[in-house]
């Protein structure tokens, strides 16, 4: 059972059943509008089910009472509805309230079909409302957890970078590129995309304070893949053996063995350094070619050293919290 109420459509048809019942049990008009309300009001997220209700809320008291007035003043016609949506409709907009446009012109036509406005068509108007809502939120604050499958798509990224970063080492040694390079690339592309999409939505589920974390980590794991994208197009323009190169292979699976959550970075920022030293005591290059594939070695290890500082700069955000 628990497992149905996952699902939107069905928090949508429940809502609305229980929330006709409800109003025909207490017998108010035009009952079968609070089940309208309350489908229009079953959202994603319970922040965004908060934002929507209030909102809604808002815009169709604005609705109830500006109909009232103007056709108690006025009378009730199809002319002074289209004066009633003229005010209405501008009002919502400037106090940015439209998503509660809808519901307020359906409840200002049930008050332009009376043929006797009073005092109780409000109070029937705005238990409609309340109940449609009301319903609606019990059913939004139901979510499915996303933590669990966010921590294995988490997994399952760190896999893929692991995966790269080992191919990378292995093919700034022998200078071949595995057949499935680009599809790799694709699939953790995809993977992250998903996952941030899983990331927002767990953010938007909590509803009285920010959790940022989730955005935070898939943003600095998409920073990361540029950088490794950026790394590929260098050591895919080797094409000689030199002694750096196997060093840089080394430390480049140094870092694919060693990523993880935990791994602040910094004890391998620092055998970088080490590493840079060295390149600058080594022999000069002998002729072009080697200079221009030594710049491409460089350039590829500030890449690698861009993709250690972003991980090390999240986990002292963090950190410092």
């Amino acid at each position: 059972m628990m497992k149905y109420l996952q699902s939107k459509t069905v928090k949508m048809a429940l809502s609305a059943t229980i929330a006709i019942i409800i109003s025909n049990y207490l017998g108010l008009q035009f009952g079968v509008t609070s089940g309208i309300i309350a489908i229009l009001s079953i959202q994603d997220t319970k922040k965004e089910a908060l934002l929507v209700g209030g909102k809604r809320i808002i815009s169709s008291t604005i609705a109830i009472l500006l109909s009232y007035a103007i056709y108690m003043l006025l009378g009730n016609n199809p002319i002074l509805f289209g004066l009633f949506l003229l005010i209405f409709i501008p009002t919502t907009k400037v106090l940015k309230i439209s998503e509660g446009m809808v519901i307020g012109a359906v409840l200002s036509t049930h008050l332009l079909m009376s043929t006797n406005i009073n005092l109780t068509w409000i109070i029937n108007e705005s238990k409609l409302n309340a109940i449609g809502i009301g319903v609606a939120m019990l059913f939004n604050l139901y979510s499915v957890s996303l933590e669990d499958n966010f921590e294995k798509n988490k997994a399952r990224i760190e896999d893929y970078f692991r995966a790269i970063l080992s191919d990378m080492a292995v093919s700034l040694v022998t200078q071949a590129v595995p057949v499935y390079e680009q599809e790799v690339f694709l699939s953790v592309e995809k993977l992250i995309k998903n996952t941030k999409v899983m990331a927002q939505i767990i953010n938007n589920n909590h509803l009285f304070k920010s959790n940022d974390y989730y955005v935070s980590y898939i943003d600095m794991r998409t920073i990361q893949l540029e950088a490794i994208k950026r790394m590929q197009r260098h050591f895919s323009r080797f094409y000689m053996k030199y002694e750096q190169t196997r060093i840089l292979s080394e430390f480049t699976n140094d870092v694919a063995l060693n990523i993880h959550e935990d791994n602040d970075c910094v004890e391998l920022i620092n055998k970088l350094t080490l590493l840079r030293k060295d390149y600058e005591n080594m022999e000069l290059p002998k002729n072009r070619t080697e200079f221009e594939n030594r710049a491409l070695l460089f350039q590829f290890l500030n890449d690698l050293e861009d993709f250690l500082i972003i991980k090390k700069e999240f986990k002292e955000s963090f950190q410092a919290r």
